[in-house]
């Protein structure tokens, strides 16, 4: 009697990447269906991480005995209620399960302004930050009659400190 378990197998471990792949795709497709429509504009990037040097994370991660973290910024502009946006920034944790939100705050500063948000950019779209923070440029309009929007900037430094200040060109 011939044994084809290896062949079986060998099978098997050929159309896994196949499965998972259809998998993923699926998921993709039903993420994208959750999105809710209030969400107008998204952009993400940077990273930031918990070190030595920077805080009470680290030392908590080492009571833990868990590595340190690390992750990269989301900003989110929403549609609210009364049609005016928010902007919400996260920081997305990188985990073995996969990216989670591990913080998540309004932006006062723009949000106090009760505009009309119509654009988010990034402030590097290259895709590798080579140093932690992250930049983004956020374009609103307080009056929906006016031609051309506002441009705000928001900063994140190495240290997590953020900065919103209107853009001088």
């Amino acid at each position: 009697m011939k044994h084809t378990t290896p062949k079986m197998l060998l099978m098997l471990a050929c159309l896994l990447p196949a499965i998972a792949s259809a998998g993923m795709a699926q998921d993709a497709a039903d993420l994208a269906e959750s999105v809710s429509p209030r969400i107008l504009f998204l952009t993400s990037g940077g990273y930031w991480e918990t070190s030595e040097e920077n805080s009470d994370a680290s030392a908590e991660a080492a009571e833990n005995n868990t590595e340190p973290q690390r992750g990269y910024y989301r900003l989110i502009a929403i549609r609210g209620a009364d049609n005016r946006s928010e902007l919400q920034l996260q920081q997305i944790r990188l985990t073995a399960d996969g990216p989670e939100t591990a913080t998540s705050v309004g932006i006062e500063e723009i949000n106090g302004l009760g505009g009309y948000i119509t654009d988010i950019r990034p402030e590097d779209s290259t895709g590798a930050a080579s140093r932690q923070g992250f930049g983004a440029y956020i374009y609103l309009k307080t009056d929906p009659a006016v031609a051309e929007p506002e441009t705000w900037a928001l900063y994140i430094d190495e240290f997590g400190e953020m900065l919103v200040e209107r853009s001088s060109n």
